[in-house]
């Protein structure tokens, strides 16, 4: 009944959003400072369909669940050519602080954001998760990032580009939401806490500098907001090269380098984009990097009309053989000096996966936007590994409300 309540809601919420156009909410002052509050909402329909890794042993669930409830708070001051940004997600069960930054414009080219966000690393994690696309962020995100942390940027108007951006920052290192950027952490079996959750569980992680460093460059007047081309128009394109550099990672759970390079085409309505990622570790305490794991996300977007767009999108992860050989070794050691059943369910998958591989297709009604469409997909997730591979499907409404 709960579920039904707060379908309904959506779904008043999203017929007056498109009809009156309303929100954000604001209060403005007699010095141009505004007060903003943003709202963005979704509610799921998912069916999966789970390989347990045991001959014909598979468990299927269909269930409807609130996916993001994201409030964001926006002061804005253009005589201070400041302003400050509060985003939390207020999810049953996953209460979390997301954004809290502070922005300064000191130049027309040097611009200045503090507080914990989102790293610079690729165009495609930097846009908002109300744009995507498919219903929600590709595998090669988790296990290459970038995720939230707290740090300083210098940067010409990155979200915004002109037609060459850059954006340069150090942040602490520290992950504070355990939904990205895991990859190494769970080839090792290592469990990654959010140090976000404002329930108070997450853990206390030591600061270690990491530098994050993006540029790209924008031809055409290309929107990079969103993949999608709801406009159409003449060929746009955009090019850009990311890098995060961990000065001191944390062993089995960090990365010591990531790169990134990827492009996004748009023309009359259908856009291409791709992103590859390497990913550096050390192994087995040694002071040399290797390549640990390697990615590639392909996607391809078409507005048949101004409010309908099919997609299709494919992924894959590649883990290096030497890391996955070091964490089936370490696991081994940790499993035979326990008897405690839950470290060895913990390391028992470790270094199992040896590569990853997703496809999705998809379907979108643009009833205003980006705030409020419904989302459809259908798609597979197939782990090569040691024993055996496993192929998990999912198929999935979603409804978004945002304003």
């Amino acid at each position: 009944m709960r579920l039904h309540a707060v379908l309904g809601l959506l779904l008043v919420l999203g017929v007056w959003t498109s009809a009156g156009a309303i929100g954000p909410f604001g209060v403005a002052g007699d010095d141009n400072t505004t007060l903003k509050l943003q709202l963005a909402g979704q509610f799921q329909t998912v069916w999966e369909s789970r390989d347990g890794g045991s001959g014909d042993d598979r468990e299927s669930s269909l269930y409807m669940q609130v996916r993001r409830v994201r409030p964001v708070l926006v002061l804005d001051l253009p005589d201070y050519r400041t302003s400050f940004r509060l985003h939390v997600n207020l999810s049953p069960g996953a209460a979390e602080l997301m954004d809290f930054q502070f922005d300064a414009v000191l130049r027309r080219h040097l611009q200045v954001r503090v507080g914990q966000y989102k790293i610079p690393f690729t165009r495609y994690r930097i846009q908002s998760f109300q744009r995507l696309t498919f219903v929600d962020w590709s595998v090669v995100t988790r296990y290459f990032g970038a995720e939230r942390q707290f740090g300083l940027t210098v940067h010409n108007d990155y979200e915004k580009p002109p037609r060459l951006t850059y954006a340069l920052g150090v942040f602490n290192g520290i992950n504070s939401r355990a939904s990205h950027a895991i990859g190494l952490a769970s080839v090792y079996g290592e469990r990654v806490s959010n140090a976000s959750d404002l329930s108070g569980g997450g853990r206390r992680a030591e600061f270690h500098p990491e530098l994050v460093g993006h540029v790209a460059y924008c031809r055409g007047g290309i929107e990079v907001a969103s993949d999608s081309d709801p406009k159409g128009g003449g060929l746009r394109y955009m090019l850009a090269s990311s890098v995060a550099w961990d000065l001191d990672p944390n062993e089995y759970e960090d990365l010591a380098l990531r790169l990134a390079q990827e492009f996004l085409v748009k023309y009359r309505g259908v856009s291409f984009m791709g992103v590859g990622y390497v990913g550096l570790a050390t192994v087995d305490g040694s002071l040399r990097t290797r390549m640990a794991m390697a990615g590639v996300l392909g996607q391809s977007a078409w507005r048949v009309s101004r409010r309908c767009e099919v997609s299709v999108r494919y992924a894959v992860v590649d883990i290096d053989d030497a890391v996955a050989d070091a964490a089936v070794s370490r696991a081994q050691g940790i499993i035979g000096g326990t008897d405690n059943e839950g470290v060895m369910a913990q390391y028992g998958d470790a270094g199992m996966v040896c590569a990853v591989h997703e496809g999705t297709l998809g379907f979108n009604v643009y009833v205003e936007e980006h705030g409020f469409k419904i989302q459809n997909d259908v798609g597979f997730t197939r782990q090569e590994r040691r024993d055996a591979d496993r192929v998990d499907y999912v198929i999935r409404s979603q409804i978004q409300v945002a304003f």
